[in-house]
């Protein structure tokens, strides 16, 4: 995973055609203004990247790259307005597989959960509709096992639907797609828990 301050530095730099990092940038400068103090702005930003450094991958293993700056235009001006949805259904299967951890990150941050998911749902631009199908998420991830791989095929059929250009062929909803969005978000999680646990504990 891409170290959560070398997208920052990118901030006044970048150009806006990259595929996420428009909408991602955002939520960094809301995690750097409305964090109160350093751990918390480091979670929230390891979180950030995660999701566009994660949609990245994907698309180019399902050989969504482009010859010549016209071609990544033309593709980026069909989805732009989708990307917010795709960023915000893959920080949502994050936030889901780190329900394991919300102790970790009390002890890390501060935030008790009720915090952790109001400055989630701001610093990540949630509307209502966001919230509501993150509440679904939520009762399919109590199945167990079952209910994980459920919402990877939605997360799948979610990439597929926004991010296909128009075309139906680009990122198939297969089982190969879906494994590696739960390969990727389960290694996000992982490195972001190894993070929190190098952070020193919170002290108010």
């Amino acid at each position: 995973m891409q170290y959560y301050g070398d997208l920052l530095r990118k901030l006044t730099k970048s150009n806006t055609t990259e595929i996420c990092e428009f909408f991602v940038k955002k939520c960094l400068m809301n995690a750097k203004s409305k964090s109160t103090n350093e751990a918390m702005k480091r979670f929230f930003m390891i979180c950030g990247v995660s999701a566009n450094d994660g949609i990245k991958e994907f698309l180019e293993k399902n050989d969504l790259t482009f010859d010549g700056y016209w071609s990544h235009r033309r593709y980026f001006a069909k989805v732009k307005d989708h990307i917010p949805l795709v960023v915000k259904s893959y920080l949502s299967c994050m936030l889901l597989l780190l329900a394991s951890q919300k102790k970790l990150i009390s002890q890390k941050t501060g935030m008790n959960e009720e915090e952790l998911l109001s400055r989630w749902c701001t610093i990540f631009k949630y509307d209502d509709q966001d919230k509501i199908y993150f509440n679904d998420l939520l009762r399919i991830v109590r199945k167990g096992e079952e209910g994980v791989m459920e919402i990877f095929e939605d997360l799948n059929s979610i990439c597929h639907d926004n991010l296909n250009g128009g075309k139906e062929s680009n990122i198939p909803c297969t089982d190969e797609n879906r494994d590696l969005l739960v390969y990727r978000v389960g290694e996000d999680v992982y490195i972001l828990v190894c993070r929190l646990q190098e952070m020193p504990d919170f002290s108010s």
